[in-house]
Order: C-alpha cells, then sequence, then structure tokens
C-alpha cells in the first residue's frame, strides 16, 4: 500500500499545481456564487472518455478563450494576469453546468440527456 501512496505523490508532484482560478460577472438575479475555485490538490482524479472530435473542439474553444484573455489582459502587467486555461477546466465547467440544471434533464441515454439539455438552451 505504501507503494501507492508513493506513487500517487510522485505522479501529483510531476503533474504539478495547476491554477483554474477565473473571474466571473453575475448578475444580482444569477444563482448563488459558486464555491471558490479548489486547489489542484483537493481535486480528484477521475477518467472520462471523449470522442476525438470532443477533444479538437475542447481544444479549439481553449484556444479561443485564451486568445481572447491574452488580448484583453495585454496590457496588464504580468503578474497580474491570469493563468492559461487549460481542457480541463473547460471540461469541470461543463459538469458543472449540466449538475446544476439536474432537475431539468431527463433521458437515459447520451442523446436523451444531450436533448434535455438542448431545450434548456431554449
Amino acid at each position: 500500500m505504501s507503494k501507492t501512496v508513493s506513487l500517487r505523490k510522485t505522479i501529483r508532484k510531476n503533474d504539478g499545481p495547476q491554477s483554474t482560478a477565473t473571474t466571473e460577472k453575475t448578475s444580482p438575479s444569477a444563482s448563488p456564487a459558486p464555491s471558490p475555485t479548489p486547489s489542484y490538490d483537493e481535486l480528484v482524479r477521475k477518467e472520462a472518455r471523449l470522442r476525438s472530435e470532443q477533444i479538437d473542439e475542447i481544444a479549439r474553444l481553449r484556444r479561443r478563450l485564451n486568445s481572447a484573455r491574452n488580448a484583453a489582459e495585454k496590457p496588464l502587467p504580468a503578474e497580474q494576469r491570469s493563468p492559461s486555461l487549460q481542457d480541463h477546466v473547460i471540461t469541470r465547467a461543463a459538469i458543472t453546468y449540466l449538475l446544476e440544471n439536474a432537475d431539468a434533464i431527463d433521458g437515459w441515454t447520451e442523446e436523451g440527456i444531450l436533448e434535455s439539455l438542448r431545450r434548456l438552451k431554449g
């Protein structure tokens, strides 16, 4: 068992801390503010299988968001700029949206769940 713990510590150490700090603008009528973004060490590793086109689209979205962030923060000193967005941050945001709307979701398949999410969009 000590090998497993040691391996986990090694994996975490090699992965390094990754900041996921984001800034959000909320209106007074918006849902309550989410809890602060947990630190890297507070996150639990969970593997997911994605389709290749999903991976490609998430990467495109990440590049677009990072490009917009870079343009907006260009006049700021380096120490005030936010860290680069990473794919896993986008994935966690999507999961949070899914869970925030859990009461409106139905369906027993990926397609059924997706259709109920699309109905939310309007």
